[in-house]
């Protein structure tokens, strides 16, 4: 018999893999459970049509425990998930200031400035990472 990983009104978040929001994550509850696919009510997103929250159905690796916040000091270059479209996408610093705000660049080019509030260590959604994430320097994967 296969475990479970997550059951019924667990907290996950959501790696969006279609679609505007593609690359994104985004936070949910599971209403649904099957043989290894999950049925996830997003808590920021609506859906269109009904205009309710937006429920999509995916299977793992797609999506992971709500990660506990970290405090951490980020640095120019770290890779991090910046709080953007109403979900969380990956961005690298590239520019600190004062007052605990940044600078940060995302993967198709966009610039954002943000408080800190707005950043959290990148998270992964690879098959035995943890799901708190890292930080990783951006120099390391350039």
């Amino acid at each position: 018999m296969t475990q479970r990983l997550y059951n019924r009104y667990d907290k996950v978040e959501v790696k969006m893999q279609e679609g505007e929001f593609a690359g994104g994550t985004y936070g949910g509850v599971v209403t649904e459970v099957w043989n290894h696919r999950y049925e996830v009510r997003l808590t920021t997103l609506t859906d269109g049509e009904t205009g309710g929250p937006l429920t999509v159905h995916v299977g793992y690796p797609y999506f992971q425990p709500v990660p506990p916040k970290i405090l951490v000091e980020y640095k120019q270059f770290d890779v991090v998930d910046v709080w953007y479209r109403k979900g969380w996408w990956p961005a690298a610093i590239s520019r600190t200031t004062a007052h605990d705000q940044y600078h940060v660049l995302l993967a198709d080019g966009t610039q954002l400035f943000v408080d800190e509030s707005e950043l959290c260590i990148q998270q992964s959604f690879h098959l035995g990472d943890p799901p708190c994430g890292t930080i990783t320097s951006f120099r390391k994967i350039m």
